[in-house]
């Protein structure tokens, strides 16, 4: 008899203590949760040692850190896709520029007017803007030239560019014939090229010959910069 009841109370503890751990693992666990701890369960490793992949559930507040030597960020940049970059703050100052040139041409000659250039500049020139002014039935040609520096330090023919107008016609008004023309354009004119000072030059000539009242207006609209050094 007693033997018998030896392995019921045996069986009774085992019992017991299954329960017992079955409690303390459940109450534990809301325990955990209500103080806002956290459970993370990390993933396959990456293929790259400096990554680390992680799936994380948390209740509560996130304390998230950056390691210096591990949070790099990465531009690509070879000759073959060199990175665009953007330069600040170097080089000359640029400064407005903005003048009138009036030729007066009173044949098929042409007649011509200088635009000087600032000492040490480089005059850069964006937009042209020409008028015309002519008796009816004539019309008037317009070019400019200038000069840049290509190393040869000689101001001669193989420094010097000529830039043709375009004008085109408006019409006559008040017994004037209008002729007209806008151009953006990039043109460079060194004030120096060698030891030979240069301006910009404005010529004009009619298809004929006149003494009314004639005249060609060139309005050059760019910036002055430090004329850079040439090898």
């Amino acid at each position: 008899m007693n033997n018998y009841i030896n392995k019921y109370i045996v069986r009774f503890a085992i019992i017991a203590r299954a329960l017992i751990a079955v409690v303390v693992a459940f109450t534990g666990g809301a325990i955990a949760q209500s103080a806002g701890s956290q459970t993370v369960e990390t993933a396959a490793s990456s293929p790259d040692s400096t990554v680390q992949i992680v799936k994380a559930r948390q209740k509560g507040d996130w304390v998230v850190g950056i390691d210096p030597a591990r949070n790099v960020v990465q531009l690509s940049n070879s000759p073959s896709d060199p990175l665009a970059v953007k330069v600040i703050g170097s080089g000359s100052a640029r400064q407005p520029f903005q003048a009138r040139v009036i030729v007066q041409p009173t044949n098929n000659g042409f007649v011509s007017a200088n635009l000087p250039i600032p000492a040490g500049k480089r005059l850069v020139i964006e937009n042209v803007s020409a008028i015309a002014r002519t008796p009816v039935g004539l019309k008037m040609e317009i070019n400019f030239s200038c000069y840049l520096d290509n190393g040869s330090g000689v101001a001669d023919i193989s420094t010097i560019v000529f830039n043709r107008i375009a004008l085109i016609d408006q019409g006559v008004f008040d017994g004037t014939a209008i002729a007209s023309a806008n151009h953006k354009v990039l043109v460079f004119a060194d004030e120096l090229v060698g030891t030979t000072h240069t301006q910009v030059v404005v010529q004009a000539r009619l298809n004929g010959t006149t003494t009314e009242f004639a005249q060609g207006q060139v309005t050059f609209s760019g910036y002055l910069e430090d004329r850079p050094a040439v090898p």
